[in-house]
């Protein structure tokens, strides 16, 4: 999200762009066993009585693999969540840790990723008029970018010039439109072209807060168009932003079959 720039990049002003004629208006919206080698071969005495079975004891390792989540907010019935962790409610930057769920409880999928947040750190009242990413725990149900799927099983939208995030109040606001000419929203701030933010948007992910698909809906000025978005090595305007190899593979393994949330806080 931008303060009447675009959504929330690092900044700068997006770039003017011929538009065409035609007239579109569409909304687009590991756990690790632990393998025993064989034993060698031993004869056993035929009068030997045989004991009774006990079951595998779990390894020491195997244990820690399995933690709690460094932030208490609701998972729903995520099997896979993003953590976004700051430090203080002011810092700027953040650990991002993926997580895989098992029987056991959770446990840490990959490497964490140093990653950007809010110019104005973390809130629980995010807004139009703040720079702050939100607090909570949000589902993540959508992606978009200029270069091709790079793999994930999410939906994706491969942005094109006509493609622009509403931050505008009105019925559209806080959703993805694509229109070429004649649009019914300002081709402008503070509306994002997203074709033309880059590299911010050559991979996103839509964090569902205030959007359709979040629990309680969208309100007009509650704040718009937070994503998971490639850095630039700056704090952003209210998005988390980390390096785009590092998003890539997340976008891989992000999955709608399980649900997916990113939960952001302090601790």
């Amino acid at each position: 999200m931008l303060l009447a720039l675009a959504g929330c990049t690092a900044g700068g002003t997006t770039p003017t762009t011929p538009t065409t004629a035609t007239t579109l208006v569409v909304p687009v919206v590991a756990t690790h066993s632990t393998a025993t080698a064989p034993s060698p071969s031993v004869s056993v005495p035929r009068t030997t009585t045989a004991t009774t079975s006990r079951p595998p004891t779990v390894s020491a390792h195997a244990q820690a693999l399995v933690q709690q989540l460094p932030l208490s907010f609701t998972t729903g019935d995520a099997t896979r969540v993003v953590t976004v962790v700051s430090p203080s409610a002011s810092s700027t930057t953040a650990t991002l840790q993926a997580w895989q769920k098992s029987s056991g409880g959770w446990q840490r999928h990959g490497p964490s990723v140093d990653a950007f947040v809010g110019a104005a750190g973390m809130s629980t009242h995010a807004s139009e008029s703040s720079t702050a990413s939100p607090i909570g725990s949000f589902t993540l149900t959508e992606a978009f970018g200029r270069a091709v799927n790079p793999g994930t099983t999410l939906p994706y939208h491969q942005t094109t010039p006509a493609d622009w995030w509403i931050s505008q109040a009105g019925p559209l606001y806080n959703t993805m439109q694509h229109c070429s000419s004649n649009c019914p929203f300002t081709q402008g701030d503070p509306n994002e072209h997203l074709y033309y933010e880059m590299p911010y948007y050559t991979y996103a992910v839509v964090i569902d807060y205030n959007t359709g698909n979040s629990a309680t809906g969208v309100h007009q000025g509650a704040g718009s168009a937070f994503f998971l978005h490639v850095t630039v090595g700056q704090p952003t305007q209210g998005c988390v932003s980390i390096p785009e190899a590092s998003l890539v593979s997340l976008l891989r393994w992000l999955n709608p079959g399980a649900h997916p949330r990113i939960l952001i806080g302090v601790a």
